[in-house]
């Protein structure tokens, strides 16, 4: 199963229309094409600072003989940008105002928007009899961290 993002976009009309799917997980094309692929999704920052870093190791191995160092940094690029590339892409989208509806577990785009919406459309059709009874007042709970572990551990525990 792949893990999908569900963001929906700030005061929209139609919510249906305006919620886009991000997966969560290793990208082929992220990993063969770092660069290029930070710019179609418009991760700019992360495209100037991989400039600038790749940039730095090119000067160093030069200044201090280290030939290998553009190359391993190139890889750690790659290897970075194929596995966290979606999430860079998420905190983008927040950024701008989206929220992160949910996350959800799906074998792929199909069937993560399909589910997604069936499950809308049965909480909006779903009336319910008898109202829910009111929570007893209690002290506030301080709300758990859910951040990631620098971001190698998926949202649903693993990958």
């Amino acid at each position: 199963m792949k893990s999908f993002y569900v963001l929906t976009a700030p005061a929209t009309g139609d919510a249906d229309r305006d919620t886009i799917f991000i997966r969560d997980g290793f990208s082929w094309l992220a990993f063969l094409f770092p660069l290029p692929w930070l710019l179609f999704r418009r991760l700019w920052i992360v495209a100037i600072l991989a400039v600038a870093f790749y940039g730095l190791s090119i000067f160093l191995a030069e200044t201090y003989r280290l030939d290998a160092l553009p190359i391993a940094f190139s890889f750690l690029l790659s290897l970075w940008v194929s596995l966290e590339g979606g999430e860079a892409r998420v905190r983008r989208f927040e950024r701008l105002g989206w929220t992160v509806d949910r996350v959800m577990a799906a074998p792929d785009l199909a069937t993560a928007e399909d589910v997604h919406f069936a499950e809308k459309a049965a909480a909006a059709h779903r009336v319910s009899a008898t109202p829910a009874p009111a929570m007893p007042a209690s002290k506030p709970v301080a709300p758990s961290s859910n951040a990631v572990a620098l971001g190698l551990i998926g949202p649903q525990g693993g990958r």
